[in-house]
């Protein structure tokens, strides 16, 4: 399963994140063509999110009724076909216009592969399945960092089109092609994966039915109109909010950081500068997938939320040695990133049937709102005072701060309500698929 599933996913999410940040390169060479400020380019980085949020949720629910091949695959195509557009835009106006856009075509990708994911996974081995579909972001920031910079030094007038142009227009395509391999091999449910034995497709479906019973059976959302009133997906939706929060900045921020620190680097070199956090955040990931053994326990992201609070403060008192900088950042969003996937292991623990369709889309829809709240904070405080790169990473430290408060009172809550253990009946051994 791993080697069938996984891989293809990664592949997926590693080119729609780097669709989704690009922009981020992009905007060396948009501030000349449009003259945009920094509030300006905050707000076209963040209006992706609004319509992502618009589209999540029923996103998700098509994907429930359509299947996982079919609207993963449109998702793909017309995200692809939008990015690309990009590369013509001839305002600030269409630029905004298009991300909008953009949000609503990409909407349910990421919780359709959480909710795929739950359909394939059993509890105790989907952690390390998530986390490992996590590296993407990281590694997508890895390979995006230095081929944006190649892109856009190399290919800037070719074909009469500025170097930022090329960086959409190039960005798109792999996403329509990726779709199409998505519409040939992917499987919607083990029932329907020939490549397992009967005996393994019986087992696995076994298995999975009788955790999904499980969770419908405890207090969780059981419909649609449900997750908008529990508390408990609230509660989530707030602490994914801040988690992004504290997360968002780097991606969309920090080649520009580092054109400011590191004064007279070519693109090429912001490009592999750019990537080694984000290459040391992948490792992180991988390895603290494979540790964390009890996927309901909020402990592992309340570490990694307050590494990255000291890891940011330090950054932002040392960018005047950039060494030192450098290493802070480093070590900031190898915590920032980890702490994505050590979160979704306790929604994905929690949620059944309607209530894990639903309710994964709407934590992470209303969870991405951050992704236009915290970039346009970002570009307003670097305007307001004069490029402060240092201040303006008090958004990193005060939404991760306010995310670890959130966590440890939901973590306070459930302690309170939770129901005295019954003992289990003895299991026999059996075999593992």
């Amino acid at each position: 399963m791993t080697l069938r599933i996984l891989p293809l996913l990664m592949i997926g999410y590693v080119v729609s994140y780097i669709d989704r940040i690009n922009i981020g390169f992009a905007k060396l060479g948009m501030e000349h063509s449009f003259g945009m400020s920094g509030a300006a380019y905050g707000f076209a980085a963040g209006i992706f999110f609004l319509g992502y949020v618009l589209a999540e949720v029923p996103s998700n629910i098509a994907m429930a009724r359509f299947g996982a091949r079919l609207w993963l695959t449109r998702i793909m195509v017309t995200w692809g076909v939008i990015a690309g557009s990009l590369a013509f835009a001839g305002s600030v106006e269409v630029v905004y216009g298009l991300r909008f856009l953009l949000g609503i075509a990409e909407a349910g990708f990421f919780p359709g592969i959480l909710l795929y994911l739950t359909r394939w996974y059993p509890n105790a081995h989907r952690p390390k399945a998530v986390a490992t579909v996590m590296v993407a972001i990281p590694l997508a920031s890895v390979v995006g960092g230095p081929l944006n910079g190649w892109i856009l030094s190399t290919f800037d007038g070719a074909l009469g089109l500025d170097g930022w142009r090329w960086i959409f227009l190039l960005g798109g395509v792999p996403a329509v092609l990726v779709g199409i391999v998505f519409f040939v091999a992917v499987a919607n449910r083990p029932a329907d994966a020939r490549w397992l034995t009967p005996e393994q497709r019986e087992w696995l479906t076994r298995t999975l039915e009788a955790e999904e019973r499980d969770r419908a059976a405890a207090a969780t959302p059981a419909s649609y109109r449900a997750v908008f009133r529990d508390r408990k997906v609230m509660g989530l939706c707030a602490a994914y909010f801040l988690l992004l929060g504290g997360a968002y900045p780097l991606a969309y921020w920090m080649p520009s950081v580092i054109k400011d620190v590191g004064k007279g680097l070519s693109s090429v070199q912001i490009g592999w500068l750019s990537a080694l956090p984000f290459l040391l955040a992948a490792i992180c990931m991988y390895v603290t997938g494979r540790l964390v053994r009890n996927e309901r326990s909020s402990a592992p992201v309340q570490i990694a939320l307050g590494v990255s609070v000291v890891a940011f403060t330090v950054t932002a008192v040392s960018l005047g040695t950039p060494l030192l900088a450098l290493a802070a950042i480093c070590v900031a969003t190898m915590a920032a990133q980890t702490a994505k996937p050590l979160f979704w292991s306790l929604p994905t623990a929690f949620l059944a049937g309607a209530g894990a369709t639903g309710g994964l889309a709407l934590i992470n829809s209303l969870g991405n709102l951050a992704g236009f709240v915290s970039p346009f904070a970002v570009g307003w405080i670097q305007d307001a005072s004069g490029g402060d790169d240092g201040l303006s990473m008090a958004v990193m430290i005060t939404a991760n701060v306010l995310a670890m408060v959130v966590i440890a009172g939901l973590r306070a809550g459930a302690r309170r309500h939770r129901p005295r253990p019954e003992p289990e009946p003895g299991v026999p051994g059996t075999a593992h698929p």
